[in-house]
């Protein structure tokens, strides 16, 4: 009995080891909140284009969106929170395409990791104070 149920645990431990993965994926900033729509901004309809635009490209290059769209406001500058997402890409070994330059209150990163690339793309209104939006997509060969 001893040994059937030492057998019982060391299955347990080995399946245990072998399933368990670090979590590599790279998370929204500390400070995100869920995005809500407000009625003024001029944002929604800018990146529901941009999120087609994305995922129409990731097709044509032999890529198949692993998860859904998603979306966070971060209250803070543009600058910091592209800052926060390549600070944490690095921290679990993500590789960071070379950044093309901000443009129309917009800042674009790719990150790699094997096979998998994480689109993060910031948006930000002319003069708004409530921080920028950030649209993330994630996708594999």
């Amino acid at each position: 009995m001893r040994r059937v149920l030492l057998l019982i645990l060391t299955c347990f431990v080995v399946v245990g080891c072998a399933v368990t993965q670090d979590d590599k994926s790279v998370p929204d900033p500390v400070d995100a909140i869920p995005y809500k729509v407000s009625n003024t901004s001029s944002l929604p309809e800018v990146m529901a284009a941009y999120d087609n635009n994305l995922h129409a490209m990731l097709r044509a290059k032999g890529y198949r969106v692993t998860d859904e769209t998603t979306f966070v406001r971060i209250p803070r500058p543009i600058a910091d929170v592209a800052q926060s997402y390549d600070d944490a890409a690095r921290a679990n070994d993500w590789s960071i395409d070379p950044p093309l330059p901000p443009r129309d209150n917009r800042i674009l990163r790719t990150y790699r990791n094997g096979t998998q690339i994480l689109i993060v793309t910031l948006f930000a209104e002319a003069n708004s104070r409530d921080g920028v939006v950030s649209l993330r997509i994630t996708a594999d060969r």
